[in-house]
């Protein structure tokens, strides 16, 4: 169904799966309505009228009384598709949506209601951040066209002029762009060449009043993967000066919306700890997050170093029933063998020399009703592993020098770089421990798994240290580049190192590739030049290392004679080279 909320189109996505059964159906006979119909949630009705709810889940939990009646939920509410966002700030499960004839066609649990409301209450901010949006477009580029997949003109920028095009930009919308190109209004067309090769490309065009312009062509993808649009931003370069004077006003208007953004996020997410990422490796494992979130099974991190565990374990935390209770974090390899059990379970008064006289609350202890995150749990010593394995088993501690147990309630999150499963069969880590603790296992991906991720980071690097060291520092294309193609066997950890020292050592506002070769070059000093992470066939590892290799060099050396000099090959060779990757190359 769809609501208006002004000149807006709200869709309201209620749930039709559901059935209606008496009070006095049995366990057996809901659980067979509900596969049966394949539905998540049974309306109870008693003498005509609705009496409470009861979803799969709890369904599920009574499985073991077959004939007993359904146990069912009165916190629900009956209300129209009109009324319902009038109650987004009311306390329910569940709200049962009724036509105008009192029949129930539908249901929404409370948070999809809150989050229909968002979309409402926020549908007028929409249409001005638009509108601003628009504004912003016409202010940074001399010129902004779009052009649909055939090359067809469908929208002109307001700030076009007679100087691109030699006639009034209004009269060329609806024609083809590629077919301007063969009349000889400029060459070559970035239209042509985004058709070609699917992905965002800059060139410096001629046009026929002898002007360079440069046109940045970037593709618009449907969610079939199929180019739907390109969008073409094109600056006369041929006055430095105005240039530079309009990027300075880009930048000027970029942090303002920044910041009125950032607000918006603050307004909305509070000011957790945000994990920021744009690729489908996280976003798919930012649901298995928000799933295992709800549950309180035991969940262990696998991951490389720096690759941020604990946002992840954080994250699991902030999105679980624990949220408003303790999240106590400990590294397992930090703290000597010798303290780490006074660390975890605490110690009585008395309990050894040096012992405070009033004892001392161990992690388990602070974080009982919340989380306890164990990083590094591979570094656990066996000793400790056993009083683990029984705090998780019985849900109870004992301090050291007690006599009594302590009950506990807690979840329990670990996180590891190693293989546990082969420190078991070394003998390292107890099997029965692993058992408990592998329950529900995520990978996170290293950084050079997901490239799609890097620039979004460095983006939020790049605003946390300019506002620290109150600089206006931005990384140049090819830099960014340059980041993408490294491989940071560091992971995160690493990237936001490079990142502060590229800003702190470097004297000018931008930092060009050249600037992180050097760094980047520095800290390989000691590495091999070569790292093989997977196996894959010969052939390919070639090919590839030459791309990498010729990447890097034309970054850094910008012509081909350079470059065949400082990889000691023939010019010819290094051409024929270029000519063949060319297409790979993200250089400029």
């Amino acid at each position: 169904m769809i609501l208006i909320a002004g000149k807006e189109e709200i869709q309201l996505n209620y749930n039709k799966d559901f059935a209606v059964i008496n009070a006095s159906t049995n366990v057996r006979e809901a659980l067979d309505t509900i596969i049966q119909a394949s539905i998540r949630l049974l309306v109870i009705e008693s003498e005509g009228k609705p009496v409470g709810v009861c979803d799969s889940f709890h369904l599920l939990m009574q499985k073991d009384q077959p004939e007993q009646k359904v146990v069912f939920h009165t916190d629900f509410i009956l209300t129209t598709s009109k009324d319902i966002f009038s109650l987004a700030n009311d306390n329910f499960s569940y709200a049962l949506i009724e036509d105008d004839t009192g029949e129930i066609i539908g249901w929404m649990d409370q948070k999809s209601v809150e989050i229909d409301h968002l979309k409402q209450a926020y549908s007028k901010d929409l249409g001005a951040i638009t509108t601003d949006l628009e504004a912003i477009v016409d202010s940074i580029y001399d010129e902004v066209l779009v052009v649909d997949s055939l090359g067809k003109i469908i929208r002109v920028s307001n700030r076009s002029t007679h100087q691109l095009w030699g006639v009034d930009p209004e009269t060329v919308i609806g024609q083809n762009i590629l077919e301007l190109e063969e009349k000889g209004w400029f060459k070559p067309s970035v239209t042509r060449k985004v058709l070609e090769e699917k992905k965002k490309i800059s060139i410096v065009q001629h046009n026929r009043l002898g002007r360079k312009i440069l046109a940045v062509g970037n593709p618009v993808f449907n969610q079939k993967n199929e180019l739907e649009r390109i969008v073409i931003a094109s600056r006369d370069i041929t006055a430095v000066k105005k240039l530079e004077e309009e990027l300075e006003e880009a930048k000027t208007l970029k942090e303002k919306y920044r910041k009125e953004v950032d607000i918006l996020k603050k307004v909305q997410h509070g000011n957790e700890k945000k994990i920021i990422y744009q690729s489908e490796q996280i976003k798919n494992l930012m649901f298995e997050v928000e799933r295992v979130a709800r549950v309180e099974s035991t969940v262990t991190l696998y991951g490389e170093s720096g690759v941020g565990k604990e946002l992840f374990a954080q994250a699991i935390h902030q999105l679980s029933p624990r949220a408003e209770n303790p999240f106590i974090r400990i590294n397992c390899g930090s703290i000597p063998e010798n303290l780490l059990e006074s660390e975890l379970f605490g110690y009585e008064k008395g309990a050894f020399t040096g012992a405070l006289s009033n004892g001392k609350k161990g992690l388990f202890e602070l974080a009982n009703e919340g989380t306890l995150f164990l990083d590094e749990i591979g570094e656990l010593p066996l000793n400790l592993q056993v009083k683990l394995l029984r705090a998780i088993q019985e849900r109870e501690i004992m301090k050291i020098g007690g006599s009594k147990a302590i009950p506990i309630n807690i979840r329990i999150i670990t996180a590891t770089n190693k293989n546990l499963e082969e420190m078991v069969s070394q003998g390292t880590f107890r099997e029965d421990l692993f058992y408990r603790i592998h329950v529900i296992p995520l990978f996170i991906p290293p950084l050079r798994e997901r490239i799609a991720d890097i620039e979004p980071i460095v983006y939020h690097f790049l605003e946390y240290y300019n506002e620290r060291f109150s600089s206006k520092k931005y990384f140049s294309e090819d830099a960014m580049e340059v980041l993408k193609t490294y491989k940071w066997p560091g992971n995160i950890r690493q990237l936001q190192n490079v990142t502060e020292r590229a800003m702190v050592v470097t004297a000018e506002q931008m930092i060009t590739a050249n600037d992180l070769v050097k760094i980047l070059d520095n800290r390989q000093k000691n590495q091999h030049p070569v790292e093989v992470h997977t196996i894959i066939p010969l052939q390919h590892a070639v090919q590839d290392t030459e791309r990498q290799l010729l990447q890097l060099a034309l970054l850094k050396y910008k012509t081909l004679t350079k470059v065949a000099e400082v990889l000691e090959v023939s010019q010819p060779t290094i051409s024929r080279l270029y000519n063949k990757l060319k297409n790979s190359l993200q250089v400029r």
